[in-house]
């Protein structure tokens, strides 16, 4: 047995301190360490102490001394679970779905110890996403041994502490940078039971540091993986072992490194694996092997779509643990949806649709459900809707069982959840026919069932479920709500029908709204007819039209907001007809200037609606003479066809004017007694205030308003010429462009445009114009085409002020179009105005600029 434990501990005298008694040479004094988990030990760390004192090994305990690679191995196994790890938390802690006060509900040190049979387990007990517990035995026995000629070992002393590790995972970032460094923080409680011998004394320590090893999973950005998980300024605490025993506390922090969460950088998970390191310093003695703790995970993340509060997009949680909530079906806020739920999964062959060897997945940790986020992207919005439609489809045929006689009002409540990869359209998006009609539909109390969602939407955010995470709800027995049993007569008696109008809707004025009507009869379907009442909040002279007022599933189309009652009445012929009511609530929809509409704004579902109006007129850069009139032209679009409309436009001389729009457009004329260049704006409003707005902006010459000169040299700014941003130099500027005597316009008869960039092989030639603009607070504009370095097909408007002697030049390829545009030649006061009143001018370093009234 001696020579087992010399085979262990290794002989290799370490050197002895020059100040203390050298031992005898043969001597060599070892710490062996043991790490150890086992439930039953860590419950009676006696027994491993007389063990060694026994034997000097653990053998007979399976335990063998830790090593390099982890904490001590043990040859007792334990039963394998039939479900991987997990935890449950109760729905009632999400009522209505609001946050807990306590988001966290850390386990506490006792409630650590009362859980040790899952604490001393390798992942550790998880009591929900934040809180971890870790508990073990580190045993340190002080072995001097003598060897040959006769191998002897002794024991001089005993290290012996039950330490209990917690973990806390956090919502938000870390102190030193909240805005994207996750963290967790550790607190270690060390029990010291044992310390004799030379652990007594004051020289004795011991050192608890934590470490990590990590990883991100699927970066979608560069990452260096040594910041993925990595100690925080509380790494380690050192202290005398006697000192432990008197204050026995350590806190220690990992921190993970991320870029602000946003969805162009993804979830940004980093997963690490952790563990506590034990070091001691015993005079004389050798620590031949780190002594390390059992090691657990967690993940961090920076999932951005889980809130909207910028400090709970972030965040850490122990991952190894599949998460699970319970619903109480004696719970008379969830009742409905926990029992359809246990029902469902009981006999998936008696819930509808029907299929035989219909699969429903999510009732444990080994057969969960995995969430589908819908606030992710489009691709999983779209999936999570389609899982909704498919099911409440469903709902909608004859197919379905009439809704009770009470207890209503009703949903069409689906299983598996539209929030799940698992739901109802899962063979459709995953193109595997064989997942077809797994999915149960009932109809449920409607404040059951949407408060069911409430709180499985807060639990989602709450507990940090990401995309795909693994997850099972679990129905807990509570008080038997009973049954409502149905009666039935006589085979003779023709009962009424059952109708139901399906569920209240929400959409648009002058949108089709999809109605989810149902009847049934006991000889056969009943006739149905749909009618509506309009509510108070409706304008008069609103009208609503139904695809089908005789089909149970149709739409029904208002032309006006509002909230409108539909009645779907079902009839047999023989007994008193009967009626459901649902309410239908539109929105209005604000028109849109150039024909086109969103019919229906903010839902997944938006599309465009295009009317062949045409657009605003006259189109921006047209050219008028001055006193000629200028019609303008709004036309727009408002599916609200029973809506009035305000038309105001500002002409951009002082004139405005208020109008009602008529035919679905505005039309007014106006003439401009001054050469300029006007943008008019125009704001169309319909009689529930919304708006559209458009801007064009014409050209107004006046032949008789005078002509500039302009001559002078500007300093050419960096980015001007857009062939070299960095050039700069002496831009050259002259032009002479006027209107003949007699002549009507647009295009002057006079005068041509120049320009010249000193550095570069820039220039401007003039070979034709357009049309001048002189107004009569001294600015001039003039358009034409001209020769860029020779070659032609270029645009030009050459601007001047005479009050400040400024111009600018603009240049552009007319293969780009009639005006400037974005492929700009050269532009010295870059600008998306062009309008002279709103222009930027540079001030000339030498010449100036005339204008002859």
């Amino acid at each position: 047995m001696l020579a087992a434990l010399a085979a262990t501990v290794g002989f290799i005298l370490p050197g002895a301190p020059a100040q203390a008694q050298e031992p005898e040479p043969e001597k060599t004094y070892k710490l062996v360490p043991y790490v150890i988990s086992d439930p039953e030990l860590v419950k009676d760390p006696e027994r491993i102490r007389q063990e060694f004192a026994e034997n000097l090994n653990l053998d007979r305990l399976g335990i063998q001394p830790a090593t390099s690679d982890g904490p001590s191995a043990s040859t007792m196994s334990r039963a394998l679970a039939a479900d991987p790890v997990s935890y449950v938390v109760d729905s009632s802690r999400f009522p209505g779905g609001a946050k807990p006060a306590d988001i966290y509900d850390y386990a506490t040190e006792e409630q650590c110890r009362e859980h040790r049979d899952q604490a001393t387990q390798d992942a550790g007990w998880i009591k929900n996403r934040f809180s971890y517990c870790q508990e073990h035995v580190v045993f340190i026995p002080a072995v001097a041994c003598v060897i040959p000629p006769y191998i002897s070992c002794e024991v001089e002393g005993e290290y012996i502490s039950v330490n209990t590790l917690r973990g806390q995972g956090k919502v938000g970032g870390h102190l030193n940078d909240p805005a994207k460094l996750r963290w967790a923080d550790f607190l270690l409680d060390v029990d010291v039971t044992v310390a004799t011998g030379p652990f007594a004394q004051p020289t004795a320590k011991m050192k608890a540091s934590i470490e990590c090893d990590g990883g991100y999973r699927n970066p979608t950005i560069p990452v260096e993986e040594e910041y993925a998980c990595f100690p925080g300024p509380n790494k380690s605490t050192e202290k005398p072992v006697p000192q432990w025993a008197i204050d026995d506390d350590a806190y220690f922090e990992l921190l993970s490194d991320a870029r602000a969460p946003d969805a162009a950088n993804g979830e940004q998970i980093a997963v690490g694996e952790f563990h506590i390191e034990y070091d001691f310093s015993i005079p004389w003695h050798f620590q031949f092997m780190d002594t390390e703790s059992p090691k657990g995970g967690l993940r961090f993340d920076s999932a951005w779509y889980l809130s909207r509060a910028s400090t709970d997009k972030l965040g850490s949680v122990f991952d190894r643990a599949v998460p699970g909530m319970s619903m109480d079906k004696a719970d008379q806020g969830i009742m409905g949806a926990a029992v359809h739920i246990e029902e469902a999964r009981a006999n998936p062959a008696a819930t509808v649709p029907i299929k035989a060897g219909k699969v429903l997945h999510g009732a444990t940790p080994g057969d969960p459900l995995h969430r589908l986020p819908r606030a992710k992207s489009a691709d999983h919005r779209a999936r999570a809707d389609r899982n909704r439609t498919v099911s409440t489809n469903y709902c909608a045929t004859v197919a379905m069982p009439a809704q009770p006689t009470t207890g209503g009002p009703f949903d069409c409540d689906e299983y598996a959840l539209a929030s799940t990869y698992e739901g109802s359209a899962r063979w459709e998006f995953e193109q595997a026919p064989q997942y077809e009609l797994d999915h149960s539909v009932r109809w449920v109390n409607r404040s059951q069932n949407q408060e069911a969602g409430r709180r499985t939407g807060r639990w989602y955010a709450n507990d940090r479920l990401l995309d795909q995470d693994p997850f099972f709800i679990t129905i807990v027995d509570g008080a038997d709500g009973g049954g409502g049993g149905g009666g039935g007569g006589g085979g003779d008696v023709d009962n009424p029908p059952t109708v139901s109008a399906g569920p209240d809707r929400v959409g648009n004025e002058g949108v089709p709204v999809i109605l989810h009507g149902v009847a049934s009869d006991d000889n056969g379907a009943p006739g149905v007819g749909w009618s509506y009442t309009a509510g108070p909040d409706v304008d008069a002279g609103a009208a609503c039209t139904f695809a089908d007022a005789h089909a149970g599933i149709t739409t029904i189309t208002c032309t006006d907001d509002g909230t409108f009652t539909v009645s779907l009445t079902a009839n047999d012929g023989v007994n008193a007809a009967v009626s459901d009511s649902a309410t239908v609530t539109l929105h209005n929809v604000a028109p849109a200037i150039g024909g086109t509409v969103l019919t229906n704004p903010g839902t997944s579902a938006a599309t465009a609606e295009t009317t062949d109006e045409g657009t605003v007129t006259p189109d921006s850069w047209a050219v008028f003479r001055a006193g000629d009139p200028v019609t303008l032209r709004v036309p727009f679009a408002d599916p609200g066809t029973n809506d009035t409309h305000t038309c105001t436009v500002a002409w951009d001389d002082g004139t405005n004017e208020s109008v009602t729009g008529q035919n679905h457009a505005c039309e007014r004329t106006h003439a401009f007694a001054h050469a300029g260049m006007y943008t008019i704006a125009a704001t169309v409003t319909d009689d529930d205030g919304g708006t559209d707005q458009a801007e064009t902006m014409v050209v107004v010459y006046d032949p008789e308003g005078g002509f500039a000169t302009e001559g002078g040299i500007l300093e050419s700014p960096a980015g001007a010429l857009t062939s070299d941003p960095q050039q700069t130099g002496k831009l050259h500027v002259q032009f002479n462009v006027k209107y003949q005597p007699g002549e009507t316009g647009p295009v002057p008869g006079g005068g041509k445009v120049s320009a010249r960039l000193d550095g570069s092989d820039f220039s401007l030639d003039s070979t034709s114009l357009e049309w001048l603009v002189v107004t009569p607070n001294g600015r001039v504009a003039v358009k034409g085409s001209g020769n860029v370095n020779g070659d032609a097909g270029y645009g030009f408007v050459a601007y001047g002020d005479d009050g400040q002697d400024s111009i600018r030049l603009v240049v552009w390829p007319l293969s780009s179009g009639q005006i400037p545009g974005t492929a700009k030649t050269y532009d010295n006061r870059p600008s998306i105005e062009y309008d002279l009143d709103r222009f930027d001018p540079q001030g000339l370093e030498a010449g100036s600029v005339i204008v002859h009234s």
